[in-house]
């Protein structure tokens, strides 16, 4: 005879406690056996849960009206729906503290932050997190610096308004002098700052086309960028994702095939084009829905239709920047989940912009000392 422990005992008691009381609130019948069994607790025979509602019954939270029919709840399992409630609303003050105290670190680079959030959505769900980056193509350039590293070499440096950071290594088939790179770099920032990516390189290949420029190295610093800006994101760099040892901890092989749930996780092009898809809903449904839930078959990849997903846009000032959210077991505590990743998805958003204004207030202290 499997013997379980007493906290698991206890959970699988309130969680029939409360589909009791939300199938009576919403139909006002008694509530039997058999339709919480219907209503799914996967796993937990109709025995178990006519044993437990009888339990309930004694502890004084059920009532049952007639001999053979179905129970209500008492005013004693009312306050204990109020009570859970009141607790769903927010988070428990010690994991409020916990993500706080994330966000509260001093970090130089954005890279470094995706990857504590995830972790973070990780550790608090018991899931697998992750956070998805838009495509840096549709993001705004904030400026693009040029720093020597040697005769014939330059380390190009992309500093988008979302908080990405891209740095790649250049080659020009001519000198140039730290002077005339600093030249060059203020020339090309004032055509593209302000414009997406994808505007960016339109500008320069019509500035490139039409010879508008006489500034000298510009022609081909601007061609070898133009060369390499399309290729320096992958799904690698916009894709953080922690957890994976959770997420196995809190499934069995009753929740449906863990290899196929797995080798989707690893998959990080289809995993990130499947999040990618689910922002762009989440950007154009009404209303701007700022949390969503697919619960098994809903997911359109087929490996994750034994799990589910809560994800979240996160925003910079109203303009969306990417997604972040939980992969779990369909059993997961939704409320609660739902909780997390929308505050953790306010946090991340609030840092990115605390972490822009900071650098605006760098490039404007550079540009004085210009002067």
């Amino acid at each position: 005879m499997r013997i379980l422990k007493p906290e698991i005992v206890k959970e699988r008691e309130e969680k029939i406690l409360r589909m009791v009381i939300q199938e009576f609130v919403e139909t006002r019948k008694p509530v039997g056996s058999e339709l919480v069994a219907q209503k799914g607790l996967p796993g937990v025979s109709s025995a178990t849960i006519r044993n437990t509602m009888k339990k309930l019954e004694d502890e004084g939270y059920l009532y049952q009206p007639h001999a053979s029919g179905g129970r209500i709840p008492t005013d004693k399992a009312y306050r204990f729906y109020v009570d859970y409630l009141s607790k769903i609303q927010k988070i428990a003050a010690k994991e409020r503290e916990r993500i706080e105290k994330e966000y509260r670190q001093n970090t130089d680079e954005i890279n470094r932050v995706m990857v504590q959030t995830s972790r973070t959505l990780s550790m608090l769900s018991g899931s697998a997190g992750f956070v998805l980056a838009n495509n840096v193509q549709d993001t705004v350039v904030q400026r693009l610096d040029f720093i020597p590293l040697g005769p014939y070499n330059v380390l190009a440096v992309l500093i988008t308004e979302d908080g990405i950071i891209k740095h790649w290594p250049v080659r020009v088939n001519y000198l140039v002098s730290p002077t005339r790179l600093m030249l060059l770099g203020s020339y090309i920032n004032e055509q593209i700052s302000g414009l997406t990516l994808r505007e960016a390189q339109r500008v320069l290949w019509e500035n490139l086309r039409g010879a508008q420029t006489d500034v000298d190295g510009f022609s081909e610093l601007a061609l070898q960028i133009l060369k390499d800006m399309s290729s320096q994101q992958t799904s690698d760099d916009r894709l953080y994702i922690e957890g994976m040892s959770h997420l196995l901890e809190n499934i069995s092989n009753d929740d449906g095939d863990i290899g196929r749930m797995l080798s989707v996780l690893e998959d990080r092009e289809k995993l990130a084009g499947f999040l990618s898809e689910k922002m762009r809903e989440m950007q154009s449904g009404i209303g701007g829905r700022n949390i969503a839930v697919s619960i098994g078959a809903e997911n359109e990849i087929a490996e994750l239709r034994d799990l589910s997903v809560v994800t979240s846009v996160y925003k910079v000032g109203d303009k969306t920047v990417g997604i972040l959210g939980i992969v779990g077991p369909k059993h997961m505590e939704y409320n609660r989940m739902m909780s997390i990743v929308n505050f953790v998805g306010e946090m991340l958003g609030t840092t990115i912009q605390n972490w822009k204004n900071s650098l605006g207030k760098v490039k404007e202290n550079d540009e004085e000392k210009r002067k």
